[in-house]
């Protein structure tokens, strides 16, 4: 049986990102996945210059399978930085052809002004996505990433913490609701009736993920269930996916049921 070749990959970073270290923790993170990593540390500053850093693996196939650029706000932040990266690019891609993986990685949020033509046409990956890993893996091996769709409920449901002047300081949190499709009216959310006191649950109502100052709700009530093991809050305005509700509460309740009043569907969810 033929032996498969490890896959080698050059990490080249700017010093000031490892200084806690996070630059080697995506090494090693690559190298479980089953890459052989090798580190290059640039130094700007210093003179020299990225392209005569990564030349000698890059052009030569034997030393290298792909190249990754760790990208910061940090490094990419200074337009010699930008320009440097640009040209070792065009380089890289001269010397090994457009097939050869360039991806750049980025440990967060990076402005879009910042980030290089070169990196926005091609591969790079955030270490936000669980799936980042199989990502760059798949890249240097030349196959599409094998990576599950995940199940996304039929509702989005967020959590915001409110700031203290928010009702008179009463609510603390608001539980934000909407279906990612159809339209929940009128509509409904429960929390267990031996909570009601310290959740005190009250509804507003307004732009999907942007919390009403004030509202206008219609046919609006609460109550126990028919069950008296809930408490009811509701009202008749549309829930839509543009049209959220929100749930306020002093304390965040263990469970909490919602959707349509007296209908389908409803969900129960633990918090």
């Amino acid at each position: 049986m033929e032996q498969v070749q490890d896959r080698v990959v050059w990490l080249t970073y700017a010093w000031d990102d490892n200084v806690a270290g996070d630059v080697d923790f995506v090494a090693q993170e690559l190298v479980r996945a089953g890459l052989v990593v090798r580190l290059d540390r640039w130094n700007l500053p210093a003179g020299r210059r990225l392209w005569e850093q990564i030349e000698s693996f890059i052009q030569d196939p034997s030393k290298s399978d792909g190249w990754l650029f760790y990208a910061t706000q940090a490094s990419l932040g200074s337009e010699a930085c930008r320009e440097e990266y640009a040209y070792a690019l065009d380089r890289a891609l001269r010397s090994r052809g457009g097939v050869f993986p360039l991806i750049a990685v980025f440990p967060g949020t990076v402005d879009e002004c910042l980030i290089p033509a070169g990196i926005k046409t091609r591969l790079f990956v955030n270490l936000t996505d669980p799936e980042w890993k199989e990502r760059v893996v798949a890249a240097v091996e030349g196959r599409e990433p094998c990576i599950a769709g995940r199940q996304v409920e039929p509702y989005d449901l967020r959590i915001h913490k409110l700031g203290v002047d928010y009702g008179e300081g009463r609510w603390h949190y608001a539980i934000e609701l909407r279906p990612r499709a159809g339209a929940w009216a009128p509509f409904f959310a429960a929390v267990p009736l031996d909570e009601k006191d310290d959740v005190s649950p009250k509804l507003s109502h307004g732009a999907a993920r942007r919390i009403p100052g004030s509202v206008i709700l219609f046919d609006c009530g609460s109550g126990r269930s028919r069950d008296g093991k809930w408490w009811m809050v509701f009202a008749a305005n549309e829930a839509t996916p543009t049209q959220s509700y929100y749930v306020c509460c002093k304390k965040l309740p263990s469970r909490l049921v919602f959707g349509v009043q007296g209908g389908s569907p409803h969900y129960e969810v633990r918090l």
